[in-house]
C-alpha cells in the first residue's frame, strides 16, 4: 500500500475515519450476500452518509439491489457477484463453510480485481466492505464493517477465526457495529488490541422512521435466513404461536396464518406496529431491537455459533428486552 500517498490525499480521514467524519466523498459500498441482515444494517449507514453530502455507489447482487432501491432509488448501482455457499441444513455451519472454502478463495481473488477496477473507473475516495473479505483497494482507504472482530471459536471454527483475522489485514480501518463496551456483541468484538478498530455504534434501518406510533400487532414473527432453516423455524413457531403475524419469504410454506410477504417497506410497517417480535438471534435483528425498544423471543439458527452465542448471552429463557 502506498501509505505516503494516502496520507497526502486523505490527511484527516486516514487517521480517524469514522462514519460521521466522511463528508463530500465518493463512497463505494458492498454488503456480504450471506443473509439479508448485511443489507438491512447498511441502510442506516447509507442514510447517514447521504445526509453528509456523500455520493454513494452500491455494488451488490440483483436481490440486494432490489431492496436497496426501495429506500434509495437515486443511488448508483453496479452488479457484483456474491460469495458461493451452500447450506446443507444439518446444523453444522462450520462444516458447510469448510466444504465451500475452495470456491470462496477463488471468488475473493476475482473480487479484489473487480474492486480495483470500480475504484479507478468511478474515482472512488473510500471503500466500505460489510464483511466482504475481498472488497478493498490499496489505492484508497478501505473499511471492513463487522460486529465480529473475533469469531466464536469451537472445533473447526478455531481455524476459521485464524482465517478471518488474516483476511482483515489488508483493511485500513475496521468499524465495529457496537458500543465501546461491546454491550451487544460481547466477546465477538471485545478488547481487539487493534488500533484500526473503531466502535461506531449499532446501525438499523429503523432509524429512518418515526418510532413513536401505536403498537397494533401483539406478536410479529420474522422468518429469515437460509431457506432450509427458515422453513424449520416457521413450522416450529407456527405450532406454538398460530395467532401471530408472520413475515416470511413467499418460498416458505405456511398455511392458515396471517402473513406478510410483501416488500421490505410493507414488512417494516408490520414490525413498527409490533408489541413484541419472535425472530432469529442474528446481530442485525439485535441492532433493530436496540432501535425499536421492544421485547423479543430470539432463537438461534442451528449450527451458527455466532447466533447461539448471542442468544445465550443476551436472553433469559429466550426473552430479550433492550
Amino acid at each position: 500500500m502506498h501509505l505516503s500517498a494516502l496520507v497526502v490525499s486523505f490527511p484527516c480521514i486516514f487517521d480517524t475515519m469514522r462514519p460521521e467524519e466522511i463528508h463530500d466523498k465518493r463512497v463505494l459500498l458492498s454488503p456480504l450476500n450471506w443473509g439479508m441482515g448485511h443489507v438491512s444494517r447498511c441502510i442506516g449507514l447509507i442514510h447517514q452518509l447521504l445526509e453528509q453530502n456523500n455520493v454513494i455507489m452500491v455494488a451488490s447482487n440483483a436481490e440486494q439491489e432490489a431492496i436497496f432501491r426501495m429506500y434509495f432509488p437515486e443511488l448508483d448501482y453496479v452488479a457484483l457477484e456474491g460469495y458461493p455457499f451452500q447450506f446443507e441444513g444439518n446444523g453444522n455451519f462450520a462444516w458447510d463453510l469448510a466444504q465451500n472454502l475452495g470456491a470462496l478463495k477463488s471468488r475473493l481473488k476475482k473480487e479484489l480485481k473487480e474492486t480495483q477496477t470500480l475504484v479507478r473507473s468511478h474515482t472512488i475516495d473510500v471503500v466500505l466492505s460489510d464483511h466482504r473479505y475481498g472488497f478493498f483497494c490499496e489505492d484508497v482507504p478501505s473499511v471492513f464493517i463487522t460486529h465480529q472482530y473475533h469469531l466464536p471459536v469451537k472445533g473447526m471454527q478455531v481455524l476459521a477465526d485464524k482465517w478471518h483475522k488474516k483476511r482483515l489485514r489488508p483493511f485500513d480501518h475496521i468499524w465495529v457495529l457496537d458500543y465501546p463496551d461491546s454491550r451487544l456483541s460481547g466477546k465477538l468484538s471485545a478488547n481487539p488490541n487493534d488500533n484500526r478498530v473503531k466502535y461506531v455504534g449499532p446501525y438499523s434501518r429503523f432509524s429512518l422512521y418515526d418510532l413513536n406510533r401505536e403498537k397494533t400487532e401483539e406478536t410479529v414473527v420474522v422468518v429469515s435466513g437460509p431457506e432450509v432453516y427458515a422453513q424449520q423455524f416457521a413450522d416450529e413457531i407456527r405450532a406454538n404461536h398460530p395467532e401471530a403475524t408472520f413475515i416470511c419469504p413467499d418460498a416458505i410454506e405456511l398455511d392458515e396464518v396471517k402473513r406478510t410477504s410483501g416488500n421490505w417497506k410493507e414488512q417494516d410497517t408490520a414490525i413498527l406496529n409490533a408489541q413484541r417480535l419472535i425472530s432469529r438471534s442474528g446481530y442485525s435483528t439485535i441492532m433493530d431491537l436496540e432501535a425499536l425498544k421492544i421485547p423479543a423471543f430470539l432463537y438461534p439458527t442451528p449450527g451458527q455459533a455466532e447466533q447461539i452465542y448471542l442468544h445465550n448471552r443476551l436472553t433469559d429463557c429466550s426473552e430479550y428486552n433492550p
